[in-house]
């Protein structure tokens, strides 16, 4: 039984590695800044991506053009956000051959709804001042789940959070400078590999 406990808890920590990695290679396709990302060998399935601060925004006119701007900086960085909570889970799932509605990821899932409520909520806000574009069409949570499955199964994306995946289950953190470098190895690796695939062809 504790060598059973045990290779459960691997399983976990491994789990998690993907997990966080993926949260860290999407959040930095979008230019959010990561602190660091860790896992846990004391609490399997326990792991943290630590984002750097957001920018803040100054103090506005509220002008109809103004008003505007503010509603498309919110819609990108609440997207961007909410790809980043979906990126972990998808990328369990992918790894597990899985469909995402049967793991237990659901604290991201929920922030990423909270997120989407929030946006509703601002466009209707706002929307009362001056003319925005469309609202958010009722199915917009669901695409941004589709788009996000495709964004981390990216053969290059796919090969960068398999490289920070090992380097987390190396040393169980690893920092933004290392975080940057596994990345940008991983991307140079796969371009590599498909120019090598084209002279081979």
């Amino acid at each position: 039984m504790p060598m059973e406990r045990s290779r459960q808890g691997y399983v976990d920590i491994e789990l998690t590695a993907w997990h966080e990695a993926a949260h860290a290679v999407v959040a930095l396709h979008h230019r959010r800044p990561v602190q660091d990302i860790r896992v846990s060998t004391r609490l399997p399935g326990d792991g943290c991506t630590r984002l750097g601060p957001r920018m803040r925004w100054p103090v506005f006119e509220p002008t109809p053009g103004n008003i505007r701007a503010v509603w498309l900086q919110t819609l990108a960085k609440y997207q961007a956000d909410i790809r980043i909570f979906l990126a972990g889970p998808l990328a369990e799932a992918k790894l597990l051959a899985t469909p995402l509605r049967s793991l237990g990821a659901r604290s991201d899932l929920q922030r990423a709804e909270r997120c989407h409520d929030f946006l509703v909520d601002a466009y209707r806000y706002l929307s009362r001042y001056c003319a925005l574009p469309k609202p958010l069409p009722a199915d917009w949570l669901a695409c941004e789940r589709r788009y996000t499955r495709r964004l981390v199964a990216r053969p290059r994306h796919w090969q960068a959070i398999g490289a920070v995946a090992a380097a987390l289950l190396r040393q169980r953190q690893v920092h933004a400078v290392e975080l940057t470098a596994l990345i940008q190895s991983a991307l140079d690796s796969h371009r590599s590999d498909r120019t090598m695939g084209l002279f081979m062809s």
